[in-house]
């Protein structure tokens, strides 16, 4: 087998390693998991949001309440002074009552608050809860989902290296100054070797002179398309040759 018929083969065996990586990359279960993973990477980032947000009301809730129990004790003292008959003036008694009016009032404000804020909390431990069962499911579903992809690629890898094995066979018996001005090619134009097709190049679709038509059927000799540098191939040598002995 010459040169050409050995790059030729070597080239169909690279691309079919081209394809198995795009398989791979292409996966539905690969963009799935990547898709999960995306999810579960917000969720938690919005889980540690919400338990800071969580976590502020609860400090502000309590700061409202020790303020709340503040103002009862004083509220209580006053009324205790007036139990005890501490007051002996109307004037005091006025004042106390004005300043239990006060109190009263921020009683009722701290109280409101209160009832915010709980209910501020209670959301925000609803929707924690709702994400944490989320994430479970999602979890889960990732799970799954690597393992059927893990399989998916322990078979299609099996396939690659069975195919790069003979790649690499190849490429040890083609010149290694072929296989860099193949790699060259592949690089710039996709594919470095094509096949004549009408006598016309199978790449570009020039027309080739008859000349190069001849040389191609008779020889291993290395002829690139004028147009677009790619190598030629003449897929039907064997046949050719098997005219020409008979």
């Amino acid at each position: 087998m010459g040169q050409l018929d050995l790059l030729w083969e070597y080239q169909n065996l690279d691309l079919a390693l081209d394809k198995y990586d795009k398989m791979r990359k292409n996966s539905p279960l690969r963009s799935k998991l990547i898709e999960l993973k995306n999810y579960l990477m917000q969720q938690q980032e919005y889980l540690v949001k919400l338990n800071e947000e969580a976590e502020k009301k609860n400090h502000i809730l309590n700061r409202i309440n020790h303020e709340y129990e503040d103002i009862v004790k004083a509220f209580k003292s006053g009324f205790d002074k007036v139990e005890s008959g501490q007051v002996r003036s109307v004037k005091q008694l006025e004042e106390m009552q004005k300043v239990a009016m006060e109190l009263k009032e921020k009683l009722s404000k701290k109280e409101e608050e209160i009832r915010n804020l709980l209910k501020d909390i209670q959301n925000l431990s609803n929707k924690l809860e709702d994400i944490r069962v989320r994430m479970v499911k999602a979890k889960k579903e990732y799970s799954d989902t690597k393992a059927e992809y893990d399989d998916e690629v322990a078979n299609i890898q099996k396939e690659y290296q069975q195919i790069k094995q003979r790649r690499d066979q190849l490429k040890n018996e083609l010149d290694p100054e072929l296989i860099k001005r193949y790699n060259r090619l592949k690089k710039s134009r996709g594919t470095a070797i094509v096949t004549v097709e009408q006598n016309c190049c199978g790449g570009c679709n020039m027309s080739l002179a008859a000349l190069v038509i001849e040389r191609l059927k008779k020889g291993d000799d290395i002829i690139e398309c004028e147009n677009c540098g790619r190598i030629l191939y003449w897929a039907n040598k064997a046949d050719s040759d098997a005219k020409s002995a008979g």
